[in-house]
This record gives C-alpha cells, structure tokens and sequence, in this order.
C-alpha cells in the first residue's frame, strides 16, 4: 500500500512537471532565428546569458562559469546568440555602448503568457524548460545579478525602467527589474504599451532588453546548481575588492558622499535635486560638489533649480596642483600648459621662418661688380 501511495505521489509529481508551462524570453531589438523551431535552455544557463548582457564589457561569465551538465560549445554559443555583441574592433571609443535591461514578469499564467508574447508579433527568441521559483528570482536578482554590478532595490516603475536616465538607474549601464503579475495585473499593460518605446531605443542604440515571462510554480529549484552560499560569498569578495580599488580623494576635495559609480552616457546639464546630481556624477567624480547654479543669496533653493558640478582643484603630496573641468569633473584641466606649449612652438616656427628667410634673401642679392674686377686677366 505505501509503495503504491509513493509512485502515486511520482507520477503526480511528474505530470505536475509536464504540465508547467516554459518561461519565454524576448529580446529587443529582436534576434534572426537560425531554425523555425524556438530553442530551449536549462535554468543554469540561461542564467549565464543574463549575466553577460547584464555585465561590464569583458567582466562576464567565464568558461569556468559554465555548468558541468552543459556542452561548453553549445554554451558559448548560446551566449554568443542571445548575449550582449561585442564591441567592434575598430569602434570610436567615445561612442558608448547600448544600456542593458532585464525585465522579468513572474506569476504569470499560461493564458497571459501566450497574450503578452503575441503583442511581440514574433517567436520568443528562447524558452526556459521548468523555471524556478520566485524565491530563486529574488536570490538571483540579490546575489547573482549584484556581481555583474546590477543594483535594483525594486525602485524602478515600469515608466521609469525604461529610461537609462531615471534615478532609479543610479547612472549605471545596466538595470534590472522584477514585477509580479498575481500582485499588480496591470504591469502586463504598461510593459505592452512601451514595447514600441523599448523598439525606438533599441534601434538608435541606447537600449537593449530582453524581457521574460515566468509562469507560477511550486518548484523549490534554483538557477544555478551551486549553493547559495557559495554564490553569497563570491559576491562578497567582488564587492570587497571594488572597495579595495577606490582610492581616496585629495586633501583639498570636499568630503561629502561617496559615490564609486558614475553615469556611462551623456551627462545632464541640469539635476532636480543634489542627491540626483551626485548619484549620475558620482560626487562629481571627487573633484567637486554638486551646486545649485540659481540658488538665493542665503544658499536657499530659488525658483528655478539646477544643480552642477562646481569643480575644485586639488593638490598632490608633492605639491603640484590639478585643475578639473567638465560635467562630471573628471577632466584634467590642461589649458594653461597647452597655451604655454602651442605658444613655444609657434615662437619656434616663427624664428626659423625669419632665419630662412633673412637666407634667402641675402642669396638673391647681386654680387658687386668690384669683386669681377678684381679677379680679371689683364691683356
């Protein structure tokens, strides 16, 4: 009787396991399938994808990275077809790569599913056969996605996510947000309604997203086949060594908040607030403070609010003085030495100038005829 009230309870399992719909993934801009058939990853890696379009360039998922059940081939594809491109080889290193989004949308049912991804007017560029729990989303938003260092306090809105430039972004290059469906029905109008918003941005480069689907479960799974405390520390360590390399500010720079984390793309003229103004600037860049530039005599907020950086210079140990400059402070100011060098130089140019042609000029002069004279045969 036990053993047949025990492969009741597998069997159920088992059709349960079934019967749970695949999460979808879908990318904006879109992905050219290379088969009509949509292809399936596991948990694991998917996970690894997510981490390399939510990365720093060059900062991803190794080959160490990849799970031991997992074709490192099939891998290194997946992240080549799904992940973040690489930069170009002779690209201007001025011009900034894409902004990185991760939408996720858990609790969802199969019906919503199979509504949400028909207003893509496309085929999911992947699937994730048996998704984990919403559990293991949290644990791969707070330790996972905190490595590549994604922070998200779940401040962002939809409205807002979709703009690199909200606050909520904290002037860094990639974001992630979390929403549930069961909570907030509604989320699932607001994400449709900026799918032609995401497409523009994508197209012009500024933003890149890939949204996923998560139906409800009951699985206890994670993402990763590594424990989570193993995960927690080397989380750990990575944050402790980006402690480690910021390096304190000149004795002559104002000690305010600290921010290591500067905006990637253009930086605003104007900020609302000075807790925004420092956020995007990274305390301008520890050269500076944030000011508002129409403040009232008394150092009040006036009318019009629009706060910069105030850029200070700074003196070393060895007592030579920096001048900054820029939106962020972040430029040397090199004025004063270029004027002296492009000075010295045309100074230069201008005496070699005079010599050749005090040269020339005493070349083109006729010889007198006193000197014919005086070397002549007599007859």
């Amino acid at each position: 009787m036990k053993l047949t009230a025990g492969l009741l309870a597998a069997l159920a399992g088992c059709a349960a396991a079934a019967a749970q719909p695949a999460a979808e993934v879908f990318l904006v801009p879109t992905r050219e399938a290379s088969s009509s058939k949509t292809p399936s990853m596991s948990r694991s890696l998917a996970r690894l994808v997510l981490l390399q379009r939510l990365a720093p360039t060059g900062q991803g998922p190794s080959v160490h990275d990849i799970p031991t059940n997992t074709d490192v081939d099939a891998a290194v594809s997946a992240m080549n077809t799904f992940g973040k491109p690489p930069p170009a080889l002779f690209a201007n290193a001025a011009s900034e790569p894409p902004s990185q989004l991760v939408m996720m949308l858990e609790g969802m049912t199969e019906e919503q599913i199979q509504s949400v991804g028909r207003q893509f007017k496309t085929k999911p560029a992947f699937t994730i056969a048996d998704p984990p729990s919403s559990n293991a989303h949290d644990e791969l938003i707070r330790i996972d996605f905190s490595r590549a260092g994604v922070s998200n306090d779940n401040r962002c809105s939809v409205q807002q996510v979709v703009n690199p430039l909200e606050e909520c972004w904290g002037g860094k290059q990639a974001a992630v947000a979390k929403f549930d469906v069961k909570k907030d029905p509604d989320v699932l109008k607001q994400v449709t309604q900026k799918l032609a918003q995401l497409s523009k941005l994508a197209k012009a480069g500024e933003l890149e997203t890939a949204i996923i689907l998560l139906p409800s479960t009951a699985t206890s799974k994670s993402w990763s086949d590594q424990s989570q405390e193993l995960r927690r520390r080397q989380a750990e360590q990575v944050m402790t060594s980006l402690d480690k390399s910021v390096q304190s500010p000149a004795p002559s720079t104002p000690t305010g908040q600290s921010t290591i984390f500067t905006a990637k793309g253009p930086i605003a003229a104007c900020f609302n607030s000075k807790d925004s103004c420092i956020q995007a600037t990274g305390n301008c860049s520890q050269h500076g403070s944030c000011l508002n530039k129409y403040a009232n005599e008394d150092g009040t907020d006036g009318k019009e609010i629009c706060y910069a950086c105030h850029c200070l210079s700074t003196r070393t140990n060895n007592g030579s003085l920096t001048h900054w400059a820029g939106p962020t402070c972040a430029k040397s100011d090199i004025s004063a030495p270029f004027w002296l060098f492009a000075g010295f130089t045309l100074a230069i140019v201008g005496i070699l100038w005079m010599a050749i042609s005090m040269l020339f000029n005493v070349g083109e002069e006729k010889l007198p005829g006193v000197i014919g004279a005086g070397v002549s045969r007599s007859k």
